[in-house]
């Protein structure tokens, strides 16, 4: 028998106590708490996949009332990703990410994607200097723009310029991801997190 897809508690704690704290309604609370997460209580620690993929579905709805399904959940990638780098062992492995850089950064994303789930498998293929093919077998949500806005904030943190992620291939749970970059300099000022580990400066999904 197959092992159930568990998402640990660190990954929960990163995107809605972390990076949603303050974006977070009594009325998505609530909502939370109906499907099993209550954060006035101690996190759990582990969530099924099931779970997890409906707080994402209750966060988008809540937070992104109005905007494209796609478009909210590449927002809650990159915010899950500002929420990460906020918590204490976060902080140590951004430092480490950014002297890594994009190409070795991405080479690594195997053990990124296993600190969250015991079900990630990912393989990452090098076809230039700043250009890689992605592929995960699990996205963990609905839609493939989550992973999608996970890989561009961290591309963006570790020091690439002029990121795209561009998804293909989903079939409901695995997909690809042709991530490009660019390391110049001077095309853009590195992006920083703000005070509540959110991204000062984050660039909209294309």
């Amino acid at each position: 028998m197959a092992a159930e897809k568990l998402v640990y508690a660190a990954t929960v704690e990163a995107l809605f106590l972390k990076a949603l704290e303050n974006r977070l309604t009594p009325a998505c609370l609530m909502r939370l708490r109906e499907a099993g997460l209550d954060l006035d209580q101690k996190l759990s620690p582990t969530y099924t996949l099931e779970q997890w993929k409906q707080y994402l579905r209750i966060a988008a709805d809540h937070i992104y009332a109005g905007m494209p399904t796609e478009a909210a959940y590449y927002s809650l990638g990159e915010r899950f990703v500002d929420g990460y780098f906020a918590t204490l062992f976060g902080r140590a492995v951004l430092g480490m990410v950014r002297l890594a850089g994009p190409r070795r950064t991405l080479a690594q994303a195997k053990l990124g994607f296993r600190t969250s789930t015991n079900c990630s498998e990912v393989r990452v293929v090098e076809r230039s200097p700043s250009s890689v093919e992605v592929w995960v077998n699990d996205i963990l949500a609905d839609q493939p723009t989550f992973a999608a806005g996970v890989l561009a904030r961290t591309m963006e943190l570790a020091g690439g310029q002029r990121v795209a992620v561009v998804p293909e291939g989903f079939d409901g749970q695995s997909a690809n991801y042709h991530v490009r970059w660019s390391e110049q300099a001077d095309a853009v000022t590195e992006p920083q997190l703000d005070s509540s580990g959110g991204a000062s400066a984050t660039r909209p999904p294309a």
